[in-house]
């Protein structure tokens, strides 16, 4: 009779533990910090009337004097000037101008921008899940020199520790281990 109770107990223990859904509630964590660097350029094109202009007046000027074609001929030549602005090691700003007639007649922007992209990775690992497990056993008794023979659960928990339930021919044996 006591052997039909223990297994029942033990039957709806591992019941239980087959169709619960552990939850899980942290672990460890490892984290992992990766830097991309990705290549942008861009470029925008301002006409020369949109581009705003400044006049520095001065004290005194002397001007040489010159023949009238080489006055014009210098006054309707284009002239193109370059200049290059380095922000850090990553990001370099490319500026053209193109004059004409004393104004801008048009200006170029051209950005190289090595943008840092930074990725973290968070590797987080599951804690150890509760297991079941059940065999055969055959144990001898000492003082009456019998043979028993009979079935054992065993009941691995997540926090390490093992339940162990056993039924014999010879008696029922019910123990607890811990994970150093």
């Amino acid at each position: 009779m006591t052997k039909n109770i223990v297994i029942a107990v033990l039957l709806v223990v591992v019941a239980l533990f087959l169709f619960t859904n552990p939850s899980y509630k942290g672990a460890s964590v490892t984290i992992v910090h990766d830097t991309v660097y990705q290549q942008k350029t861009f470029t925008q094109f301002k006409k020369g009337k949109d581009i705003h202009s400044y006049i520095i007046k001065t004290d005194s000027v002397q001007i040489p004097v010159h023949d009238t074609i080489r006055i014009l001929s210098d006054y309707t030549r284009k002239y193109a000037y370059s200049d290059t602005i380095r922000f850090d090691t990553n990001s370099v700003v490319y500026i053209q101008d193109t004059i004409s007639q004393n104004k801008i007649t048009g200006r170029s922007v051209g950005l190289n921008i090595a943008e840092k992209t930074i990725y973290v990775t968070k590797t987080i690992q599951p804690k150890d899940r509760t297991a079941i497990y059940f065999g055969f056993l055959g144990d001898l008794r000492q003082d009456n020199k019998q043979l028993g023979v009979g079935v054992g659960i065993a009941i691995k928990t997540a926090k390490k520790g093992i339940i162990n339930a056993n039924a014999t021919t010879n008696g029922y044996s019910l123990g607890y281990y811990l994970k150093f």
